[in-house]
């Protein structure tokens, strides 16, 4: 009998590999064209002729997966993605030149957002034909989400003999749902992502000018769709390095994005005072969250969210049904739980509020980190193990996203592991397709039970954030439907989306630096919300606790259960399972002035 190579390389598939092995062989060094792997043999691609047809079918399941979600109300960040829209719209050359309160005092929108402008002027383009309501907007939205998945699957059937499984690993977490079910930059950001590598791979390969032209100017449209965009040039420089041994003269194609944020740069200083890249940066790396800055708390937070945020796909990650690996991740997660039920909470932090169960919050934790240790340990030894300029992209992709989201930016939120998914969602199928000694691939109905359950989780969240969402567009309904015609002024506190429906209806934000409430007033404060100032009991009467329902069994955004998906600060957890109490509402009076 010949003998034949041990194992096989992630992505690689090839017939008679599920035979006896016996013998070894002297591994043959990677080339330079494609993706081999030192000692394996390259992935059977997927026949091109069924690669159409395939892309079809996931641009589908993307929008049958969000279209349900087209309705949902405007929430977090959005109204500043909206209120910029409506400023370009009438001075397009100063997207950020006007007042908001968003902090509870007024400041310039300059100062507010971290964010820069291309997700605005999008929204503009389209509300200036469609309108800027919830439904075409959303459905707007999903232009970048489809791009996503589309530009993942371009990546996938250059990496994986099951491209499409990979690139579903993608569309079925979390985050993705969430993410794409807003309009904040961070979809759009990662659609300009998927292609500036894509185009870079190829062009690199055929050596063509247009496309590597094109890849940086994608960088530079990342880039100003959100700032982490920026991160893409010392990416794939470090790639181009690795895969053609040396600096050549392709690289100087990476100038492209550096020369438009360097203008970028220049021009908003003129406009504002300062500029606004570097301005994002320094707010980046100097706030901190209550669990510290580049502590083993916050590296605890940032492998929960992590887990978290891709949901059940990471499970594919434990090389599905090996026993030793489950009973693997069992022991982390509870010896996380141990520790930080014992301790009552992370570095002094208490990890829920009141009325929430250390217990359970602390097990949600030790699976959701012990999840994505998984995915972090995987993108690790991946790229230990097999050093191919394709493998080392992937590895550096994933563990940058997780080094910024958990130890750089101010807040560990899910906008921020966001990037972080495609690559993961590949690395877990390359995983999966080695086959390695003894190892027992998971079967087609395994995998297909275990897509279907993650799936379940990813649109259940989802489903919990939009009806938080559409909570605080009620209320605000509710609240001047009652109350518009018994004062003169009807005030609030809190932002978010409650800001957007209040001041639409035309109700005003307190400004904390100026009190200027005369008898009669009626204040609004939402109980769970954020920059919320109480008010002198004696200046005010409590005229009713207004209750909205939410969710009732995922939480995303609940400070009193530690769930913090869009903030940290809020808690540990990107969300968190069980039992969620309605949204309070406390309606007064200005009695004294």
């Amino acid at each position: 009998m010949p003998r034949t190579r041990r194992g096989g390389p992630p992505g690689s598939h090839r017939e008679g590999d599920a035979g006896a092995r016996q013998g070894s062989a002297r591994p043959p060094r990677a080339t330079r064209g494609g993706s081999t792997l030192p000692g394996t043999a390259p992935p059977q691609p997927m026949p091109s002729g069924r690669r159409p047809f395939s892309a079809l079918i996931l641009a589908g399941l993307t929008v049958l997966a969000l279209v349900p979600f087209a309705g949902k109300a405007f929430h977090i960040d959005d109204p500043l993605f909206l209120w910029a829209a409506q400023q370009i719209r009438h001075a397009p050359q100063d997207p950020y030149g006007f007042i908001v309160n968003w902090y509870g005092v007024s400041n310039r929108m300059s100062d507010v957002t971290k964010n820069p402008p291309l997700t605005s002027y999008y929204i503009a383009a389209i509300s200036s034909m469609f309108g800027s309501g919830e439904w075409a907007l959303h459905l707007a939205f999903l232009i970048p989400a489809i791009a996503v998945v589309l530009g993942t699957y371009l990546l996938a059937c250059r990496w994986c003999a099951q491209p499409f499984l990979a690139t579903l690993f993608t569309l079925i977490t979390p985050v993705f749902l969430v993410s794409s079910s807003t309009i904040m930059c961070d979809t759009m950001m990662l659609a300009l992502w998927v292609f500036a590598i894509y185009f870079w791979l190829t062009g690199l390969e055929r050596r063509s000018g247009v496309r590597l032209a094109l890849s940086g100017l994608l960088v530079a449209l990342c880039a100003l769709t959100k700032y982490f965009g920026m991160t893409l040039i010392p990416l794939l420089l470090l790639y181009s390095i690795l895969k053609q041994r040396r600096v050549r003269w392709h690289t100087a194609y990476l100038l492209i994005p550096a020369i438009i944020l360097g203008g970028y740069q220049w021009v908003t200083y003129h406009l504002y005072g300062r500029g606004l890249l570097l301005d994002a940066a320094s707010y980046a790396s100097e706030m901190s969250s209550p669990w510290g800055k580049r502590s083993l708390g916050k590296l605890l937070i940032g492998m929960a969210f992590t887990g978290g945020c891709l949901g059940l796909v990471w499970v594919f990650a434990l090389r599905p049904w090996q026993l030793r690996r489950l009973l693997a991740g069992a022991a982390v997660a509870g010896t996380i739980m141990a520790v930080v039920g014992g301790a009552g909470g992370i570095g002094g932090h208490a990890v829920v509020g009141e009325g929430g169960s250390l217990w359970w919050t602390a097990a949600l934790l030790g699976v959701f980190a012990a999840g994505g240790l998984s995915v972090i340990a995987l993108a690790i030894t991946g790229s230990a193990k097999w050093r191919d300029p394709e493998t080392q992209l992937l590895g550096l992709w994933v563990l940058g996203t997780f080094v910024f989201a958990s130890m750089v930016n101010w807040t560990t939120n899910g906008r921020s592991i966001l990037p972080m998914v495609p690559a993961a969602g590949i690395l877990i199928l390359r995983h999966m397709e080695q086959a390695g000694r003894g190892a027992k691939r998971p079967g087609a109905w395994q995998t297909a039970a275990g897509v279907a359950c993650a799936a379940a989780l990813a649109l259940g969240v989802a489903w919990a954030d939009t009806a938080y969402a559409n909570s605080a567009r009620h209320a605000a309904r509710v609240i001047d439907g009652k109350y518009h015609d018994m004062t003169k002024r009807l005030m609030f506190e809190g932002h978010w989306g409650f800001q957007y429906y209040m001041e639409a209806l035309g109700a005003h934000a307190i400004d904390a630096k100026k009190y200027e409430l005369t008898p009669g007033d009626i204040i609004v404060i939402p109980e769970k919300n954020t920059s919320v100032i109480p008010l002198p009991r004696s200046w005010v009467t409590l005229l009713e606790r207004l209750e909205v329902p939410s969710s009732r069994w995922i939480a995303t955004m609940r400070v009193d259960l530690g769930a913090g998906f869009y903030a940290d600060t809020f808690g540990p957890l990107p969300y968190t399972i069980g039992a969620v109490p309605t949204e309070a509402y406390l309606i007064f009076r200005v009695t004294h002035p």
